[in-house]
């Protein structure tokens, strides 16, 4: 469709739109037009694909959201969800985010070696819990303490977060010690944890591909991680639709609930940040083309169906107790 109906239609969603808010969002990649040349002399129109007015009606509810800081970090929403989007513009935003990541994990690292860095993080964790909100009144011994103890908390936390970025950065590994403190104060403590996923992640790590993983990226690179998303969310579908939340899913759910807790953020959010993250993961990894083959087997989803077919039993059987399902 040209712009002219383009507007008339999102016009008639109940949408306040202008054709320089159109060519904006060209312009930050969050919708595709297909340019056409009319002949010789006669110029070029720009023809818009039909989910575009879907897009341009999730990039209202985004804006009035205020969930994106900027416009341009809608493209990552939208990309999830499956809308046509100028992988080029993606990719750029990814660049920059990824440029910012390294950029302060290099600063952190650098931090670590500074003869006071303990003194410093623990000054950084007295300021956070400081500005926290506070009951009205004169603060008591028992408010007091807790908020001793919080900074002390906030402290480790802090600091075993640095030491693992610090091992990443510096040595290109991550130390069992370090893994196995992070694995204990995020209360998921496991040796499995700890044989099972070091030592691949360490083998990833040395590669250092994935340092470049995101420059390099060509459009196929964000077809073929699409392809992947998709598969992911069909899967996980069918746990939610078992479950009805990603806190509800026996072991794995309190396993996400700690984390949370513990480094105070959210996993499963629809903010751009998770979709930043995770497409980071995705493009670098090197393993998509290895975990798509895999999901998209026949027998893989058959042998999926059936641990979903039997989970609320097994799990039953090793808790002792009833396992509560969705509805």
């Amino acid at each position: 469709m040209l712009k002219e109906e383009l507007l008339e239609r999102v016009r008639e969603q109940g949408i306040s739109i202008s054709s320089s808010m159109i060519e904006r969002y060209v312009e930050y990649g969050l919708i595709v037009g297909n340019r056409v040349s009319l002949g010789f002399s006669q110029g070029v129109v720009t023809h818009y694909d039909e989910r575009s007015i879907s897009a341009i009606v999730l990039i209202d509810r985004l804006k009035s959201s205020r969930m994106c800081k900027h416009q341009k970090d809608c493209i990552f929403i939208l990309y999830w969800e499956g809308y046509p989007v100028q992988w080029d513009k993606l990719k750029a935003r990814l660049v920059e985010f990824h440029s910012s990541i390294m950029n302060t994990f290099k600063e952190v690292a650098g931090y670590t070696a500074h003869p006071e860095y303990p003194e410093i993080i623990e000054d950084i964790a007295n300021d956070e819990v400081g500005r926290a909100p506070k009951a009205i009144g004169r603060p008591t011994k028992q408010s007091k303490e807790m908020q001793r103890i919080e900074a002390k908390e906030s402290t480790t936390r802090l600091i075993i977060a640095s030491k693992l970025i610090a091992d990443i950065i510096d040595n290109g590994t991550i130390s069992l010690d370090v893994f196995r403190t992070f694995n204990q104060l995020s209360n998921i403590d496991s040796e499995v944890m700890n044989e099972t996923i070091l030592e691949p992640t360490n083998d990833w790590l040395q590669m250092m591909t994935w340092k470049n993983a995101v420059r390099h990226s060509n459009e196929q690179d964000y077809q073929e991680v699409y392809e992947l998303i998709d598969l992911l969310k069909e899967y996980w579908s069918h746990l939610e639709a078992l479950f009805g939340s990603v806190y509800e899913i026996p072991f794995f759910g309190n396993s996400i609930k700690n984390l949370e807790n513990y480094f105070q953020l959210k996993f499963f959010t629809d903010k751009p940040s998770f979709y930043k993250y995770a497409l980071l993961v995705l493009i670098s990894g090197g393993i998509r083309q290895q975990l798509t083959q895999f999901l998209s087997n026949h027998k893989t989803r058959g042998n999926w169906n059936q641990i979903i077919a039997s989970l609320p039993y097994l799990l039953a059987q090793v808790s002792g107790e009833e396992v509560k399902l969705n509805g």
